[in-house]
């Protein structure tokens, strides 16, 4: 049977020109790698948020622009708390629903459902009820994968947790997944980004996934937060053209790892 299959890449964090980032990282390199190698195996490319370093400035979107300009699939894009949403909508011609970056994309034997988790000034995330409302329509026989930036899951201690989605939102949403999942809705995931590392866990009695930076990870190393460099890196989703037999990978994008066997 034929097999959907799209990429979620997150956190880009890139640059305007001639602006600075973490010593050595590469985050726009990694990009365009990460775009070109995915436009190869999939059709469809999700960038779930951070796609600008630090504020969503005119120069970091020119800088975004034209990295994906690699890509040759369709990209799809959900703000994060280091961009502007509202910027973005109107740069990159994106969907809206009331202001926010909330949007549907149909797919063969799945839709993407795409919700703007930002908040101006906040690196929280947060869902309004009219977001909530709205998602729960879209919930059904058709398979989802619901994408936003901020994760909706714990991610081990207090400095981590403090940047997901607030306790409010968590608690509405966990109401609407359940409800949607008792009266027969499919939901494949609820991807994001924002932890700058690859977690698996689940919500609700769904999967939950954060795909990792490609521009740096971020981790506790002696009680002292810390990064190290990011990788060419995207999560790869599959399923087939009925919407069965979803499965979940990370591709790193470096042909100088592989070996031919002998």
């Amino acid at each position: 049977m034929p097999r959907t299959v799209i990429a979620q890449i997150s956190d880009t964090h890139v640059s305007g020109a001639g602006e600075t980032t973490h010593p050595d990282a590469q985050p726009t390199k990694n990009l365009i790698s990460a775009l070109r190698h995915a436009s190869h195996r999939c059709s469809g490319i999700l960038i779930t948020g951070d796609c600008a370093a630090k504020a969503g400035t005119d120069a970091e979107y020119a800088a975004f622009a034209e990295a994906l300009a690699s890509a040759t699939v369709p990209v799809w894009l959900a703000p994060g708390n280091h961009d502007d949403s509202v910027k973005m909508q109107r740069t990159f011609n994106l969907p809206s629903r009331d202001g926010r970056c909330d949007y549907v994309v149909e797919l063969a034997g799945a839709r993407l459902v795409v919700l703007d988790s930002t908040r101006l000034g906040r690196e929280d995330g947060a869902l309004d009820g009219s977001q909530l409302q709205w998602l729960q329509s879209q919930l059904g026989a058709t398979p989802a994968i619901i994408a936003m930036h901020h994760p909706c899951i714990p991610l081990g201690g207090k400095a981590y947790d403090t940047i997901r989605l607030d306790d409010e939102s968590l608690t509405a949403l966990h109401e609407v997944i359940t409800s949607a999942t008792r009266r027969g809705a499919r939901i494949h995931a609820m991807v994001s980004g924002h932890a700058h590392m690859t977690c698996f866990a689940e919500f609700a009695g769904v999967k939950a996934i954060i795909c990792p930076s490609s521009a740096y990870e971020f981790g506790l190393v002696d009680g002292t937060f810390s990064y190290q460099l990011g990788e060419p890196q995207y999560m790869e989703y599959s399923w087939g053209d009925d919407g069965s037999n979803f499965l979940a990978r990370v591709v790193t994008v470096d042909d100088s790892l592989w070996r031919a066997m002998s």
